[in-house]
């Protein structure tokens, strides 16, 4: 199972990353032929061998969103029939983004076992990631042109995710993750993730996303806090140090490369022409009010929401620049909630299992903390479309390393006999076991 999600994920990267998505027919890949591979594979273990529901809350929460997600559009297309509203698009994107995403999280989560191999999917993964931001730094300096990373019209990098705010919050979920790995690696592999780790925080200068800027800043200061407990003093200040050096380094790099008009004028030049909050906001507070209002002149929706995807069909100019606006307006407090509580209960469960975790993975939860924290943050100012392929395979795999590490059997003391230990009936640590007769 391991090989297969690794291959799921280099597959992912070459689509998202290198806009090489191949398949024998449009809409047949061989990404989602392996996602599907692996989920029958799946349903077949569970058939033969006992299986306990681990994070029941996640799959709970997957359900009611997905299930909401249906029936509000089966309401739309039969009973109110919203005008211009393409039934055929929207039913597509219910399909590649809410039911592939939850099925996303399931294969990684689910079809890993081991805190192993947990590990090694997990760098892969960190490492088409990093793989990916060196190439939107050398696209952006002119050494190569790839797939769909390219700069803006306003010189702003994009990268995996397109557009560069997206592209934004994606590389803060991703620097906290990859500068992880600094500590749980010697050697040559060490001095990948550092420099990995160097060219993911200039990528991240080079976004010029004032929303990434806000998330990283205030989920490393958040970590500080929630750590500070379970770090030494010594490799906590080592960290802090370290990680002021790259960002003024990755900072005069920016600058060195051509970057510093465009920062000066992103950082400073709506502080400096206007001192209202649309300004200030690049114009994101008007876009909310408009949005607010049009679920204010039908009160109903701000329970119910207007159904799934519904606003492409409204006549808005602009998108929400705001994820949790945007379920919202479309599924209600069902979306909003769910959405909201899909980053939370991850977070804390990975928070939890940092305090009881060993030293060769604990920095892969602290890492998780901060950059979903990044994250959740950073949504707020943006839309989040096509980086969440890579945050739900993430997501999956870190959680099986987490319920591993809460889950790991206590050795018994030496006075208790071996019959007093409670029967786990072929079960092993992960909840598998084979079935046995009766």
């Amino acid at each position: 199972m391991r090989f297969l999600l690794i291959a799921l994920i280099g597959f992912l990267t070459l689509s998202g990353v290198f806009n090489f998505d191949p398949g024998p027919m449009p809409g047949v890949k061989i990404k989602n032929a392996l996602m599907y591979a692996i989920i029958v594979g799946l349903f077949l273990r569970m058939t033969f061998q006992r299986y306990r529901i681990q994070l029941p809350g996640m799959l709970t929460l997957w359900g009611v969103l997905v299930g909401y997600s249906i029936l509000t559009y089966v309401l739309i297309v039969l009973a109110i029939d919203y005008p211009h509203y393409n039934w055929l698009s929207s039913g597509m994107q219910l399909k590649n983004q809410m039911v592939d995403y939850m099925l996303l999280f399931l294969v990684f989560f689910y079809g890993l076992r081991s805190t192993e191999d947990a590990v090694a999917v997990l760098k892969v993964l960190l490492i088409c990631l990093a793989l990916s931001h060196i190439v939107a730094v050398l696209d952006a300096l002119g050494y190569v042109q790839i797939g769909d990373i390219e700069l803006r019209g306003d010189g702003r990098v994009q990268g995996t995710a397109g557009e560069s705010n997206q592209y934004g919050a994606l590389v803060a979920l991703s620097l906290p993750a990859i500068a992880a790995a600094i500590f749980v690696t010697r050697g040559l592999w060490r001095m990948f993730w550092m420099a990995a780790a160097a060219f993911t925080a200039l990528t991240l200068i080079m976004t010029v996303s004032r929303g990434a800027y806000v998330a990283i800043a205030f989920a490393a200061l958040l970590a500080l806090y929630l750590f500070r407990r379970y770090v030494r003093p010594t490799k906590l200040m080592m960290a802090v140090a370290c990680t002021l050096a790259v960002a003024v380094l990755a900072v005069g790099v920016a600058y060195s490369l051509g970057f510093g008009d465009l920062l000066g004028r992103r950082m400073l030049g709506s502080a400096v022409k206007t001192s209202d909050l649309s300004g200030l906001s690049s114009g994101r507070t008007d876009m909310w009010v408009s949005v607010m209002g049009t679920m204010l002149e039908h009160p109903l929706t701000l329970l119910t929401g207007f159904g799934w995807n519904a606003y492409a069909a409204m006549p808005f100019r602009w998108n929400t620049h705001n994820s949790y606006l945007l379920a919202w307006f479309n599924l209600g407090l069902p979306g909003l909630i769910c959405t909201v509580l899909l980053l939370v209960v991850p977070i804390k469960v990975a928070l939890s299992a940092s305090r009881v975790a060993n030293a060769t993975v604990r920095p892969h939860l602290i890492g998780f903390v901060v950059g979903t924290t990044a994250l959740a943050v950073a949504l707020f100012f943006v839309n989040l479309f096509s980086p969440w392929l890579f945050v739900w395979a993430y997501v999956g795999t870190v959680m099986r390393i987490a319920v591993n590490a809460m889950e790991q059997p206590v050795t018994a003391p030496a006075s208790v006999p071996a019959a007093a230990a409670p029967a786990s009936r072929g079960r092993d640590a992960h909840g598998w076991g084979a079935i046995t007769s009766r």
